[in-house]
């Protein structure tokens, strides 16, 4: 039922993340590809909450699905919190305090993991919203292996991003960290109460680095779309309302139109971005001979529309592998 749902919204993979492993999550999955009842690609995570960081279950994992629909892709975990709590790691104090981050962090640990998790070939993923969280993950980074041309091998990510140094973004497009972004996140907010939050706990100033995917994607680095499930539910048309229009949901003026992006910029980090961050770029993500036909069609030509009005778009077909699995079209 949760698979069908997002084929509505034109979704054909997801990276979901588990805890530790999957509590029998992936018993189900093995179930359903096999028997081919399968109809969502699904690359899989774990994040360590209730144990260590399991390296065996990893390569247990990698081993076990090797197949076009269910792979490992990799351990997650969370660095900071909210800028909002004041539990975002900061360069800088918040607004009228001492305090950095609010929050407890065990960077040592994290670092630990992030390279025994490089060193066996897995791809990793840090969760970080402060500049300096995200400055302290791209040092993490840093020591990771990289290739000839000081890339890194592994194809590592950070998601959110919500507040970052635009020095720190020219870094991460020079490592090749993939940024996994919100494109929906101003949709659970209204323009009011954001920006006094942000003028509250850490200025309008830094405010300005709020959400700057422009200076991600000038910097050269990867972007791949990710919804924070339950948070927000994929919605192609009202990503682009938001993270190229710029707009709170009640509208009016862009909020720091400098960051936002273009509408293809976004459609290809939709698609390419989304599988090139599960490395499967080579076999998915643009409309090319010899690639498996995922395709998502909208009912209206996004390109023609007056952005605000672009949340009235719909979804109304969605193939995978080559099959149908939602239409709205009549016959």
């Amino acid at each position: 039922q949760y698979h069908a749902m997002l084929h509505t919204r034109g979704v054909t993979s997801t990276k979901e993340m588990g805890f530790d492993d999957f509590y029998g999550f992936v018993d189900a999955l093995e179930a359903l590809e096999k028997n081919q009842k399968l109809a969502m690609r699904v690359h899989f995570m774990s994040q360590p909450v209730g144990a260590p960081m399991s390296l065996a279950f990893g390569q247990e994992m990698r081993a076990r699905f090797q197949g076009d629909f269910v792979r490992f892709s990799g351990y997650n975990q969370m660095t900071d919190g909210s800028i909002s709590q004041m539990e975002g790691e900061m360069k800088q104090p918040y607004e009228g305090t001492e305090i950095y981050c609010a929050k407890k962090i065990d960077w040592a640990g994290l670092e630990k993991d992030a390279l025994a998790a490089d060193a066996h070939g897995f791809r990793f993923s840090l969760h970080a919203q402060g500049d300096g969280a995200i400055a302290r993950t791209l040092d993490i980074f840093e020591k990771c292996a990289k290739d000839e041309n000081s890339k890194l091998i592994n194809r590592h990510a950070m998601t959110d991003l919500e507040c970052s140094d635009p020095k720190d973004l020219e870094r991460m497009g020079r490592l090749g960290v993939i940024a996994e972004v919100y494109p929906q996140i101003m949709s659970i907010a209204d323009r009011e109460s954001k920006v006094a939050m942000i003028k509250e706990k850490i200025g309008l100033e830094r405010g300005k680095n709020y959400w700057n995917r422009r200076k991600m994607v000038d910097s050269g680095v990867m972007l791949s779309c990710a919804t924070d499930l339950p948070l927000v539910v994929d919605n192609i048309p009202e990503s682009v309302y938001h993270s190229v229009g710029g707009r709170f949901p009640e509208g009016g003026e862009p909020f720091n139109p400098g960051n936002t992006i273009t509408l293809a910029e976004l459609l290809t980090a939709w698609t390419y971005g989304g599988q090139y961050n599960l490395q499967s770029e080579d076999k998915l993500g643009s409309l090319q001979a010899g690639k498996l036909a995922d395709i998502a069609v909208v009912d209206t030509n996004l390109f023609d529309m007056p952005v605000e009005d672009v949340r009235q778009a719909k979804v109304c077909l969605t193939i995978v592998d080559g099959k149908v699995v939602f239409s709205s079209l009549e016959d």
